[in-house]
C-alpha cells in the first residue's frame, strides 16, 4: 500500500493526481513495434482515441511507432511531458523514474508485476520503488495495473483490451478506481453494453505510491463525476479513506462499492461475546454505512445500482413499497414475490387510486398492484394514449415509494412504449426501475439515450431496489457527532501491567460509575467476615460471582449463585464459590456482591478499537440471547443520543422491549450507549474490548449488572 509523500505533493492530506488522470501531454517509455508489446499498443490507443496532446514514444533504440518517431530519452523531448506511462518490465522501473525526475516529469503510471504482489524479493523492489518516488516526488500510479482512462479528455492511458473493439469513447458521468485491473475493465466494458459510459476508469494496482483513497477524493472534487464506483480488497490507512468518502458525501455523491476480501475478526478476544459478533466485515458495513456509501457484492450488481442512479438522477426510494406495472399478470405475481424475497412490499391501492385508475384501463386489465395492463394495452391506441396518467396515478399512491415497469417479451409498439418509460421516469420525483426480458432490436439503446437502464430480469432490478431503499435510510440516519470536545477520562482504575490484562468486574463497574453510567450497586468481599456488611450496604436479593482474572464467562466455570434472598443463603453461596474456585483450580480475587434488578430488557452494550477505523460501538441483545443470536448493531465512536437512538430501533430485540404498559421508551438505553460511547473513545490502548452484558432496561430506566474490560496485545 502507498506510503505519504511530502506534503508539498499533497492537497488536504492527499496526492494531486490530476497529471495522471488529465494530462495535457504522454510520453510512452518502453514503446515500440514489437508485437505484443504494451507500450506501442498504448500509443496506438491515444492515437486512436484522438488524445488532444502530443505523444511522444521513447524507445533507446529508435524507429517509429505508429507513425510516430522515437526519443531516445525524455531529455530529447521539446517539453517535459505531464504524463509518462513505463511500459516496461519491474527491473528497469528505478532508472526510467531517475529519468523522470531529472526530465521534470512528475507523474507516471508503471504497468508491470512482479512486485510486491509477487512476494520474495518483489518485497523489496516495491519498497526501493517507494524510497526512489518519496526522494524525487514522483507520484506513481500502480505498479501492477492497466492504467487510466478519461473519457472526457480523451486520454486511453492502458493497455486495457476493453477498448479493442470499441471505435469510439462513450463519455459518462461514472467514474471508477479499481485495486483490480480486471475488475475495473469488465465494469467498464457492462457499462457500455449497456448503452452508457464511464468517465474515469482508474486501475490502481498495487498502490506503490498513490492510494484508493487519493483517487476517491480526486473524483469526488471532479465536477464531471457524479457517481463513484469502486472494488477495494485492502485498506492501508483507515482515518484516509473515511475523509475521502466524507468529501464524496459533501460533494453529494453516491459511492457504490465492492468490498472483496474476508479477513479474521476485529475484536480478537475471545473471552468477550464481541469478538464473535463484530468481526472486520461488520466494522466495515458500519463504517460504510455511515458515509453513506452502498456496498453491493458483484460487478454486475455494481453496474446496476451505479447506472439505477444515473437513470433517476441520484432519487432515492422514500420507503419499501413497489409499484409493479406488467403486460402480463404472471411477471407481476412473480415480481410481488421477489419484492417479499429482498425485504420489500408491494401495498395495496387506496379505494380513490382503484377508483382514479379503473376508466383508463382496458377492460380486461386489473386495477391493483401490481398492475396487470395485459398486452391488449399495447394494441389498442387509446389505451396507450392513457397510459401515462394511469402510470402518475400509480406513483402518486402514499404508500408507494419506486415503481417497477415489467414490459417482458412486449415486441408490439416497442418504441411508443419506451417512449412513455422514459417520459415517466422524468417527470416522477420516484425513482422508476425498467425491465424488458426480451427486447426488440434498439431498445436497450432506445431507452439509454434517455438515461434509463434497462434490466433483462426483473429480480435483478427488485435487488437493485432493495439497494437503494437501504441506502435512503442510512442517509437518513443520524449524522455521528464530531469527536472535537470528547474531554478526557481518569482510566487510573485500570491497573498498569502488560497486555493481556482482563480488569476486574468491580473495577468495570467503577469505570462506568465514575464516567456517570448507571451501575447496579455492588461490593467486593474477601472473606465471610466482610458479607453482613456487604449485604446491608448493597440490599437483598443479591447476586454472587467469583472474580478472577482467569475467568470471564462465570456461569459456564461455575462461579456464579443469583437470587440470594438472606444471609444465610449467601453465607452458603460464598463458601459453595470458594469450594468451586479450588475444584477448578482457579485463584478467586474476592466474591462480588451485587444488587439483583429482575426483569427488564437485556441489552449487550460494547466497545472496542479497531486498527484501521478506530473505537468501535456495539449494541445488541444481550444476557442469555447473545449466545443463541446474531443481534447486533455497530457504529464509530463516540455516537450521539440521536444515532444511539437509531441503533437501538435497528436491533431485533427492540420490538419486543415493553412490560404490560407498553413499548418501553428507548431515552435511557440510548443515553447509556451514547455516554458509553464517549467513554470507550477516550480510552488509551491500541488494543481493548470493554463489554458491558447485560445492562437491564426497564421502564424506571437502564442499569449496568456486568462488566468486563480487556486490554489485548497490540
Amino acid at each position: 500500500m502507498g506510503e505519504a509523500l511530502p506534503q508539498d505533493a499533497a492537497q488536504d492530506g492527499f496526492l494531486d493526481v490530476s497529471g495522471i488522470l488529465a494530462p495535457g501531454s504522454i510520453a510512452v517509455i518502453g514503446a515500440s513495434e514489437r508485437p505484443g508489446n504494451l507500450g506501442g499498443d498504448t500509443v496506438r490507443r491515444l492515437l486512436k482515441f484522438r488524445f488532444p496532446g502530443p505523444v511522444w514514444p521513447i524507445n533507446r533504440s529508435g524507429g517509429a511507432v505508429a507513425g510516430l518517431p522515437c526519443h531516445a530519452s525524455l531529455a530529447e523531448l521539446p517539453q517535459a511531458p505531464d504524463l509518462a506511462i513505463l511500459a516496461i518490465p519491474a527491473d528497469g522501473l528505478l532508472d526510467a523514474i531517475r529519468e523522470c525526475a531529472a526530465a521534470g516529469v512528475r507523474h507516471g503510471i508503471a504497468y508491470a508485476g512482479g512486485l510486491a504482489e509477487a512476494g520474495g524479493e518483489g518485497i523489496e523492489r516495491q519498497r526501493a520503488l517507494v524510497a526512489l518516488c518519496r526522494e524525487t516526488g514522483f507520484l506513481l500510479c500502480g505498479p501492477n495495473c492497466v492504467g487510466v482512462i478519461n473519457t472526457a479528455l480523451p486520454a486511453t492511458s492502458t493497455f486495457a483490451t476493453a477498448l479493442h473493439e470499441l471505435d469510439a469513447l462513450r463519455p459518462g458521468v461514472l467514474s471508477m478506481v479499481s485495486q483490480s485491473g480486471g475488475i475495473g475493465t469488465t465494469s467498464f466494458a457492462m457499462a457500455q453494453q449497456a448503452g452508457f459510459g464511464f468517465r474515469h476508469l482508474i486501475s490502481s494496482g498495487n498502490e506503490a505510491v498513490i492510494d484508493f483513497s487519493d483517487y476517491l477524493y480526486a473524483l469526488a472534487r471532479d465536477d464531471g463525476t457524479k457517481i463513484i464506483v469502486g472494488y477495494l480488497e485492502g485498506v492501508h490507512d483507515g482515518p484516509k479513506l473515511v475523509r475521502a468518502l466524507e468529501e464524496a458525501r459533501r460533494q453529494r455523491k453516491p459511492v457504490v462499492l465492492i468490498k472483496a476480501g474476508r479477513s479474521p475478526t476485529t475484536a480478537r478476544a475471545a473471552e468477550a461475546h464481541t469478538g464473535a459478533l463484530v468481526g472486520e466485515e461488520r466494522v466495515f458495513d458500519a463504517v460504510l454505512q455511515e458515509l453513506d456509501v452502498i456496498r453491493v457484492d458483484s460487478v454486475e450488481e455494481l453496474i446496476d445500482v451505479a447506472l439505477m442512479l444515473v437513470a433517476n438522477h441520484g432519487r432515492l426510494p422514500a420507503g419499501s413499497g413497489v409499484g409493479v406495472v406488467s403486460f402480463g399478470g404472471g411477471s407481476g405475481v412473480l415480481a410481488a414475490d421477489q419484492c417479499t424475497q429482498h425485504g420489500l412490499s408491494t401495498p395495496a391501492l387506496s379505494a380513490e387510486g382503484i377508483a382514479r385508475l379503473r376508466p383508463l384501463l382496458v377492460s380486461v386489465a386489473s386495477a391493483a398492484n401490481p398492475l396487470d395492463l395485459t398486452p391488449t394495452t399495447a394494441f389498442r391506441t387509446e389505451a396507450l394514449a392513457r397510459l401515462p396518467e394511469a402510470l402518475d396515478i400509480m406513483a402518486a399512491e402514499p404508500n408507494i415509494d419506486s415503481l417497477l415497469f415489467i414490459a417482458s417479451s412486449m415486441a408490439a409498439r416497442a418504441a411508443e412504449i419506451s417512449d412513455v418509460i422514459s417520459s415517466l421516469s422524468r417527470r416522477s420525483t420516484k425513482p422508476v426501475c425498467i425491465s424488458w426480458s426480451s427486447p426488440p432490436a434498439g431498445v436497450i439503446e432506445r431507452l439509454a439515450e434517455s438515461g434509463i437502464h434497462t434490466f433483462i430480469e426483473p429480480d435483478r432490478g427488485v435487488r437493485t431496489l432493495r439497494r437503494l431503499v437501504a441506502h435512503g435510510l442510512a442517509v437518513r440516519r443520524p449524522q455521528r457527532p464530531p469527536t472535537v470536545g470528547l474531554g478526557t477520562f481518569d482510566w487510573s482504575l485500570v491497573p498498569e501491567r502488560s497486555a493481556p490484562l482482563v480488569v476486574p468486574e468491580h473495577r468495570c463497574h467503577e469505570i462506568l460509575q465514575a464516567a456517570g453510567l448507571p451501575v447496579a450497586a455492588g461490593t467486593l468481599v474477601r472473606d465471610a467476615r466482610d458479607l453482613p456488611r456487604a449485604l446491608e450496604a448493597v440490599g437483598l436479593p443479591v447476586v454472587m460471582k467469583g472474580i478472577s482474572a482467569a475467568v470471564t464467562h462465570r456461569a459456564a466455570a461455575g462461579l456464579l449463585a443469583v437470587d440470594l434472598r438472606c444471609e444465610e443463603e449467601a453465607l452458603a453461596a460464598l463458601r459453595g464459590l470458594e469450594a468451586r474456585a479450588r475444584e477448578i483450580a482457579v485463584e478467586l480475587e474476592g466474591v462480588y456482591v451485587q444488587r439483583m434488578h429482575k426483569g427488564g430488557v437485556e441489552l449487550l452494550v460494547s466497545a472496542f478499537r479497531d486498527p484501521l477505523f478506530g473505537t468501535m460501538v456495539s449494541c445488541g441483545s444481550g444476557g442469555g440471547l447473545t449466545e443463541l443470536i446474531d443481534d447486533v448493531v455497530t457504529e464509530r465512536a463516540p455516537v450521539g443520543s440521536a444515532l444511539a437512538a437509531d441503533m437501538l430501533e435497528r436491533v431485533r430485540i427492540r420490538r419486543h422491549a415493553r412490560d404490560a404498559r407498553g413499548p418501553l421508551a428507548s431515552d435511557a438505553a440510548a443515553d447509556f450507549v451514547a455516554r458509553f460511547s464517549e467513554l470507550a473513545a477516550t480510552a488509551p490502548w491500541s488494543r481493548f474490548v470493554f463489554e458491558v452484558n447485560p445492562i437491564k432496561w426497564s421502564r424506571e430506566g437502564v442499569v449496568a449488572v456486568d462488566g468486563l474490560l480487556i486490554v489485548e496485545v497490540a
